[in-house]
């Protein structure tokens, strides 16, 4: 399957791989394998597909994967996704030499909903909560992220924690 994810050239195929990844699932288990080992190779191979994903829509608008970071948040940020898990994910940018911040988000933006809309096609859900890179909220610069991250560990309130709970179990899907 994950030669399959290596080789797939377009969205299409992608969803189908995804198929056949979550159809896997009832087989592993059934051979005996250990919930937590089917998570894991689950979540392997979800990260396979979103790379995939990743990697022809930034060839597509033009943008070198060395220019931003995919982040896996939550579930997907621990390797802890089961067959019926949605997007939770951002997207972080090198802040631009120039210091405008908001051209610079205005260039990913539209990259990233169309990898949140493809990832929804290949069969992980919209985030009901937006938390995903497309949301001008979770497309930041480096800086940006930082100062993010600084204000919820000062702050304190409700939301905060609710945001750290889900920001801080990241990883970078590059």
């Amino acid at each position: 399957i994950g030669g399959e994810i290596a080789v797939a050239a377009s969205v299409e195929r992608l969803a189908a791989i995804a198929g056949d990844v979550r159809a896997l699932v009832p087989s592993l288990l059934l051979q005996g394998v250990s919930a937590e080992h089917v998570t894991m190779i689950l979540s392997s191979l979800n990260d396979r597909l979103t790379r995939r994903v990743i990697t022809l829509l930034a060839a597509e608008a033009g943008i070198a994967t060395t220019d931003f970071c995919w982040l896996a948040l939550g579930s997907e940020g621990r390797h802890e996704q089961t067959i019926a898990t949605d997007q939770d994910n951002g997207l972080v940018f090198r802040d631009p030499h120039e210091g405008d911040a908001q051209a610079a988000r205005e260039r990913f933006l539209p990259f990233a909903r169309a990898v949140n809309e493809a990832l929804a096609v290949v069969g992980f859900p919209l985030c009901r909560g937006g938390i995903m890179a497309g949301n001008p909220l979770w497309c930041l610069s480096e800086s940006e992220w930082r100062t993010q991250f600084g204000q919820w560990i000062s702050a304190g309130d409700p939301q905060a924690i609710l945001n750290a709970i889900i920001f801080f179990d990241f990883r970078a899907l590059d």
